[in-house]
């Protein structure tokens, strides 16, 4: 497999999980690996996106929000 190759599967499975959150938001752990993912591709305008989608989803989790709060800050994607 060539870097393109690559790099096109690694976007794939990144997608994948994204349809898969927006669908049904309640893992947590899967919004932080989409964040963190997003952060690796490059794309931190759509980590800040998903981070903000995590909160909403998660918003009757408030120790599931403070974990992607604590994500977000230590990614440098506040303010």
């Amino acid at each position: 497999m060539n870097d393109v190759q690559r790099a096109d599967m690694i976007r794939g499975m990144v997608a994948r999980l994204a349809d898969r959150l927006h669908a049904n938001g309640d893992d947590v752990d899967g919004w932080l690996r989409l964040v963190r993912a997003y952060v690796v591709l490059g794309d931190r305008g759509k980590a800040k996106g998903a981070a903000d989608d995590a909160r909403r989803a998660l918003s009757t989790r408030p120790d599931d929000v403070k974990r992607i709060d604590d994500l977000a800050k230590g990614l440098g994607l506040e303010g």
